[in-house]
């Protein structure tokens, strides 16, 4: 009870009011300003919640390539799916990347055609089964960024069944930033960073940012007086000249983040070239097991290479030009004609944390 009241001051109409007002009040005295998040929830919750309604038209919040589903290289779904058609083995996963469409069908579309595909909640649900049938063979498809990468580093450490490989999908999501700014041409001016990865990394894997581009970066939460405050911060910071790296997640975040998570992802995964669904092969991004672990990769130990060439997106799919915050989702003719939840003709319609599932399904105003 104590933490559903301590929660609620953070959907607080009165707060959300006034930090409105500040936010208008202080959009006088700037020009234009672009900020930009780089997460799936950030984005749902910002859509849910109407929170660009009540901000001044010059102040733009551009959604980034913050969902995980979205940017998984489809080479890798197109990999899952092959390792699911084999005898013996059975393809384990989330469930929002069941539904993402790959080059020529989706996991779930596999499993209707007799391919052996299960839904999991987590990494430990994998080990749960593994355990529960020696007999068979198991591969964790692994998506996500730092948090669930966390947590596959975790297991692995601790040590897995015989019986259960790996598919490793997870993104880093820092020299991400540097990218995106290359991109837009260095007309972004604020970054809100995702509360929950930074609980892993801590706020100094962002240090860059504040260093080489005098930028100010906010770690958020995500409810309505979370992100309006982070708004908030930036727009201070970016009228005072200011470029730091500042955690208004407190309550979950700790500056140094989760130390004993950082050794274990060192000890277990390498940082290498890793490729984001039809953006780019960006260095550093994506978590390779080291080659002492490399006996539970599964690309390694079974024959994982699909009998024909991958691509990236279907013909006239502008996710990967959305991901980047270039386009909106009502840029794309697809958009709420071909494409939609119910029948998602590119990865961003598929999960809540796309953003062209959280423009069709939420249409959420706050009345003040």
């Amino acid at each position: 009870m104590e933490f559903n009241q301590t929660l609620l001051q953070y959907y607080n109409k009165d707060m959300v009011k006034a930090l409105s007002k500040g936010i208008h009040r202080i959009s006088r005295d700037l020009e234009k300003v672009k900020i930009m998040h780089v997460c799936g929830t950030h984005e749902h919750e910002i859509a849910k919640f109407g929170i660009r309604q009540l901000l001044p038209d010059s102040i733009h919040i551009v959604p980034g390539p913050g969902c995980p589903v979205c940017i998984c290289p489809v080479e890798l779904i197109d990999q899952a799916i092959t390792l699911a058609y084999q005898d013996n083995i059975t393809v384990l996963t989330f469930g929002d990347m069941l539904r993402v469409p790959a080059t020529r069908e989706s996991l779930d579309d596999a499993r209707k055609n007799g391919a052996s595909v299960n839904m999991v909640y987590g990494p430990m649900d994998a080990i749960k089964i593994a355990t529960s049938n020696p007999d068979k063979q198991y591969v964790f498809f692994s998506i996500g960024f730092e948090t669930t990468a966390s947590g596959v580093a975790g297991i692995i450490k601790n040590g897995v069944p015989k019986n259960l490989f790996f598919l490793i999908a997870n993104r880093y999501m820092p020299p991400v930033l540097e990218l995106l700014m290359d991109i837009h041409e260095e007309s972004i001016q604020g970054f809100l960073l995702a509360g929950h990865a930074v609980t892993v990394t801590g706020i100094h894997a962002y240090d860059f940012m504040e260093q080489e581009y005098q930028l100010p970066c906010v770690v958020s939460g995500f409810e309505p007086v979370d992100i309006l405050g982070s708004v908030l911060n930036l727009l201070q910071q970016i009228k005072n000249k200011q470029a730091t790296v500042v955690n208004l997640y407190k309550r979950i975040v700790n500056d140094n983040g989760n130390e004993i998570m950082l050794k274990m992802m060192d000890a277990v995964f390498d940082l290498v070239p890793g490729i984001w669904r039809g953006i780019d092969n960006i260095d550093g991004t994506a978590y390779q097991l080291k080659p002492e672990f490399e006996f539970l990769d599964a690309a390694r130990q079974f024959d994982a290479t699909p009998p024909f060439e991958s691509r990236a997106h279907p013909p006239g799919c502008r996710c990967h030009r959305i991901m980047l915050g270039e386009q909106d989702p009502t840029d794309c003719k697809m958009f709420k004609t071909k494409c939609s939840p119910e029948n998602p003709y590119g990865p961003c319609m598929v999960s809540h944390e796309g953003t062209c599932n959280s423009w069709f399904v939420n249409a959420g105003e706050i009345e003040l």
